[in-house]
């Protein structure tokens, strides 16, 4: 068009300037029916431009009409564009609400399951679950398995977080199972850490506790507590000193040294007859000064160590003084004088803790003893008072336990 205009252009200024450089003008006759037009070439030439332009100009207006309906098609399209994404960013709010029924009635509105995109098709199976709109949910998420693997994955712990919010563990974790470790961000370990607890799996939580620490899922402190629960919990359900023997090999050198966890593997190997790795370890933990755990744990023994008892005594003997008021060594030398039928040195120890400490249980073994002796008036004193003091106990305590 441009090319035209330059070529009709041209040509009408070497129309006008040749006749200006000629002596006289020349004329255009124009003849119709009935009449004649005269005009100078000049005035012609002009008449023909302004045609052409105004021609032109009436072109692109009509161009420019016709193009008005794409034009505003455009704009409806970007517009709805535009309030799809408002609606979506809504039903989102609805949803981190708990307003599931208006998330849900948004996402519907917006597009069918098979319009929906990755992000709505999870959140919408979300609130459908919720609401109790289970096919819908299965629908939802069943599309959303069909986008690709990195969806597929999300859909598995969706389905996973479902299960678990309704108390079904199990499913739960099979879910998260079908990730194979695809998935490892700190969401999916909160949620493996729920499963395993509630259905007793505390060995998986130590066999991923560096992961879950380095996630920031638990912290130090609670991935040692579940180590330790998970070794009770291992002692508890040993039948056989060889079960026993295989968990305290699992153990780490430092852990093999502290008092509170070797006093629970040796009540267990004395509650299953191993006595000498019993008294093995025992003597090594008393090389140093008794723990209070070790001796708390001494005095629920239910047979004697004699050797035990030797070295007890040794350390009571050196520092009498402080033997007097500790609570731990004089009920766990009791203990142990019991179980070894030296009933005078057990009355005498027990009653030395109940100067300390008027318990119930130590009025009961005091009364126990003194039954053994023959001594049954002053031994029901002691019974009547360990009766008192459950009763006591029991009246004034205002949390059940």
């Amino acid at each position: 068009m441009i090319k035209l205009i330059l070529v009709i252009l041209f040509t009408s200024i070497a129309v006008i300037l040749g006749p200006l450089l000629a002596d006289s003008q020349g004329f255009v006759h124009i003849a119709t029916n009935s009449k004649i037009i005269e005009t100078s070439i000049t005035t012609a030439v002009v008449i023909y431009l302004l045609s052409v332009f105004i021609i032109f100009v009436v072109y692109s207006l009509l161009k420019k009409i016709y193009l008005v309906p794409r034009g505003t098609l455009r704009a409806f399209k970007l517009r709805a564009s535009k309030k799809k994404l408002s609606q979506q960013d809504e039903a989102e709010i609805y949803f981190e609400q708990g307003e599931y029924e208006k998330a849900l009635a948004l996402f519907k509105h917006i597009n069918s399951i098979k319009k929906m995109s990755e992000k709505s098709l999870l959140t919408a199976a979300q609130c459908a679950f919720h609401i109790g709109l289970y096919d819908y949910t299965r629908q939802a998420l069943d599309e959303a398995e069909k986008r690709g693997k990195n969806v597929k994955l999300a859909a598995e712990v969706v389905r996973a977080k479902l299960n678990l919010d309704i108390g079904n563990p199990k499913a739960s974790l099979e879910f998260l199972e079908q990730t194979k470790g695809n998935l490892s961000n700190a969401s999916v370990l909160r949620m493996f850490v729920k499963c395993y607890s509630e259905l007793g799996l505390t060995d998986k939580i130590v066999a991923i506790s560096k992961e879950l620490v380095k996630n920031k899922v638990l912290t130090e402190d609670e991935a040692r507590k579940y180590y330790l629960k998970n070794i009770q919990e291992k002692l508890s359900k040993a039948s056989t000193i060889d079960e026993v023997d295989n968990c305290f090999k699992d153990l780490t050198k430092n852990d093999k040294k502290e008092p509170k966890i070797i006093s629970a593997f040796i009540y267990k190997m004395i509650k299953l007859g191993d006595v000498n790795h019993a008294k093995t370890l025992s003597l090594t933990l008393l090389k140093q000064d008794p723990d209070p755990s070790f001796l708390d744990s001494i005095s629920t023994w239910e047979i004697a160590i004699p050797d035990v008892l030797v070295s007890l005594k040794k350390y009571a003997a050196k520092n009498m003084i402080t033997t007097q008021v500790n609570l731990p060594l004089l009920k766990a030398m009791a203990n142990l004088e019991y179980k070894s039928g030296l009933l005078r040195d057990a009355l005498a120890d027990y009653k030395q803790a109940l100067s300390i400490e008027q318990s119930p249980d130590l009025y009961i073994r005091v009364g126990t003893i003194l039954t053994g002796l023959q001594n049954y008036p002053e031994a029901t004193e002691y019974f009547a008072r360990a009766n008192s003091l459950y009763s006591e106990e029991k009246s004034l305590a205002l949390v059940s336990k």
